[in-house]
């Protein structure tokens, strides 16, 4: 029982209207903790690091696993290399093999689509296709482009005073630091990516585009062997939980596609018309017959027919629906009355596995030899033949998003991992909030210094974060000893951040952010206009993400509320505005997860971001600000600068692609319907077709020298 003098804890229901005095609400302290931090230009507004406001400041010090708040970031550092959000990324679940070690991410819902575009994989926060995306991060960059980036990353060999560094020490390098193996395996696999890559024009030009979208999706196949051995050693747990045992072999049906196991399939139906001919000719060399036998010809693969009367040819015991197994009795009756160019013809059309023609497989063959040649004539640690191989190419984009995070505000350490846009990386709310300042303003912000003293000139690092929270220090006659002084970094182009800073306003609209723009409303302290809002109930544009971690160990909401007033009326701008974080989640980092509930960012933070975005509105006076008039007429818009956008339609139900042949419009302000802020041009025929641009961070602080 309470007795008088006990400490309680007790949350404030309302407040007398005549004394301000309180009525209280009984309440039991809180396991679950969490943050909020408030920000505008570097400067930290309003903080909360915790159910107390002592001890210890989890706004700041906590280190946290922050989820798909990452996958934006990703975004802009695609949109720097040549990437558009209209471009489309594979969503199929897939395997990812980075420094010897397959990664399977997975989905954290069901979703529908096997294709997104960038833009959406950010308002459905689609897992794999963001994986697929960092793996193919440096994919659109020519060679020079690629030598500029490798050099700024210090991946490339250095030249100092006008000497080059030396092969040997750049090989030891590469692969001392960087993990950079070349083997004679691995350049097998560049020439069989460069082959296919190279091969594009010709398949398009044959007709053969099904085939192509095939190869370009099917990885080499390196150890997958080895892979599948490992996962089927795990499934003979017999503690394995359904879902995992599910999963396990899911991988495995993964790892059974690649270009290495078609080569095997297409030798036994090599084998196969061998012995048919033999047969058919009546060659009875018995030589011959003993190597087919012992090779299985003849037995060791199954024919296949579909609903469309295609054929094809496979080894794999398990089969889709829409398959048939044809007899080989019946299969050698159907080939006996052709002749040697209908076999031909026959054999080469064979669908492998069901997926791709013999004969387009036998085309990457030759052009394999023609890259195996081209890679031999250089030596393996040159850049020419880096470029071709994914470890260095991957491990070059993850550098490259290390130190663009640096950049921007991020000061816990990054990790090279193929996770890292799902948020694998534990960072604080304060450089997450940071980050996301960064890609909706395109500015870092550098608190600056005094330079008056000698020790603060000698001082290496400066305190950015206990900076933040000091506006100005004043002595006790008023006198200003201390004024804070914020430098603008332009860190992304404006295009850039115009074009993230859309994908962020999708997901408040679209996206797993709804819940903002359903519950954020304008309120006024003038009655009639209170009245008037609340009959309108109009939503408000706003930005942000939601992260949820791995196991449900933390729920975040970032994002931005512009408080600007366009001249125009019933818009806001980006200028004045507000970055809000918010985090929830156990100081242990135990999973938010009981039965079936589980809590997500949507479900976690983002009621207590929308809380503060709405608190914000009010403090800012914008209800008061709008016109009225055009409230009424035209709702509330975000105004974009004018950087020549263009927004183009898309289909949601289509994993947010672009409508073809809807054309695109230009506007300062988004559209009510589904859209995507890009460049580009419009063809005569109203398809887009976007702008590719090249601008890595570090030119944007040189234009700005």
């Amino acid at each position: 029982r309470l007795q008088v003098g006990d400490k309680v804890y007790v949350s404030v229901r309302e407040r007398d209207f005549f004394d301000g005095s309180p009525t209280l609400d009984l309440e039991r302290y809180p396991r679950l903790q969490g943050a909020a931090l408030v920000m505008q230009q570097g400067m930290v507004r309003a903080m909360v690091g915790g159910m107390e406001n002592r001890f210890y400041n989890r706004a700041v010090s906590a280190k946290r696993l922050m989820g798909s708040t990452f996958k934006p970031f990703l975004f802009s550092a695609a949109l720097q290399l040549g990437w558009s959000p209209v471009d489309t990324l594979d969503n199929r679940r897939n395997v990812f093999v980075f420094m010897d070690r397959p990664y399977f991410p997975r989905p954290d819902h069901h979703s529908p689509f096997n294709v997104v575009s960038m833009c959406w994989a950010g308002v459905k926060s689609e897992n794999v296709a963001a994986v697929w995306l960092l793996y193919h991060l440096t994919d659109q960059l020519t060679l020079p482009r690629l030598q500029e980036v490798a050099a700024y990353l210090d991946m490339a060999p250095r030249i100092r005073e006008g000497r080059t560094e030396s092969y040997r020490s750049f090989k030891e390098r590469m692969r001392d630091r960087f993990g950079i193996h070349v083997s004679h395996s691995i350049l097998e696999r560049a020439a069989y990516e460069r082959a296919v890559k190279n091969l594009e024009a010709d398949f398009l030009f044959e007709g053969h585009a099904e085939d192509y979208n095939e190869l370009k999706h099917l990885p080499y196949g390196l150890h997958f062997d080895t892979y599948r051995e490992a996962i089927a050693a795990l499934l003979k747990d017999s503690k394995l939980k359904p879902w995992q045992r599910k999963e396990f072999r899911l991988r495995i049906s993964i790892l059974g596609n690649n270009y290495l196991k078609l080569l095997n399939v297409q030798r036994s139906l090599q084998r196969y018309r061998k012995s048919f001919d033999v047969r058919v000719h009546g060659i009875e060399d018995p030589l011959t017959y003993f190597d087919d036998q012992s090779t299985g010809a003849g037995a060791e693969g199954r024919f296949l027919r579909d609903q469309q009367g295609r054929i094809g040819y496979t080894l794999k015991s398990g089969l889709s629906d829409h398959w048939q197994i044809v007899g080989r009795q019946e299969m050698d009756n159907f080939l006996l009355g052709m002749g040697p160019r209908e076999l031909d013809r026959f054999f080469g059309n064979v669908l492998l596995d069901g997926r791709i023609h013999s004969s387009s497989l036998e085309q990457v063959q030759r052009q394999v030899e023609v890259e195996r040649a081209a890679i031999g004539s250089r030596k393996p640690y040159s850049l020419e033949v880096l470029a071709g191989i994914s470890d260095y190419r991957v491990m070059l984009g993850l550098q490259y998003l290390i130190q663009l995070g640096r950049r921007a505000g991020i000061s816990s350490r990054l990790e090279p991992v193929l996770s890292f846009p799902l948020g694998s990386n534990v960072v604080s709310l304060l450089d997450t909030v940071r980050m996301y300042e960064t890609l909706v303003t395109g500015n870092s912000h550098e608190i600056l210094t005094a330079q008056e003293s000698t020790q603060e000139r000698n001082q290496e690092e400066d305190d950015q974060d206990g900076l933040t929270i000091i506006e100005r220090i004043e002595g006790p006659g008023g006198e200003i000893i201390y004024s804070s002084r914020v430098a603008d970094r332009p860190l992304l182009d404006r295009r850039t951040s115009s074009e993230i800073s859309s994908i962020l306003q999708n997901v408040v609209l679209y996206g797993t952010g709804r819940y903002a723009g359903k519950n954020v409303r304008l309120h006024s302290e003038n009655s009639e206009r209170e009245q008037e809002l609340e009959r309108l109930d109009l939503s408000l544009p706003m930005l942000g993400k939601t992260g949820t971690a791995n196991d449900f160990r933390n729920a975040a909401f970032i994002g931005y509320v512009p408080v600007g007033i366009a001249p125009e009326g019933a818009a806001l701008t980006f200028s004045p505005g507000y970055t809000v974080g918010v985090y929830v989640g156990f100081d242990n980092n135990e999973s938010m997860r009981k039965g079936s509930t589980h809590i997500t960012g949507a479900q976690g933070a983002l009621p207590a971001w929308s809380a503060i975005a709405g608190e914000i509105f009010e403090i800012e006076n914008v209800a008061d600000r709008l016109d009225p008039v055009d409230l009424v007429f035209n709702g509330i818009g975000l105004k974009y600068p004018d950087t020549g956008q263009l927004f183009i339609p898309i289909a949601p139900k289509s994993g947010g692609r672009v409508i073809a042949g809807r054309g695109a419009r230009h506007s300062l302000i988004s559209p009510e319907t589904p859209v995507i802020l890009s460049y580009g041009q419009v063809t005569a025929h109203g398809h887009f077709e976007p702008a590719r641009s090249f601008i890595p961070f570090w030119s944007n602080r040189q234009e700005q020298k």
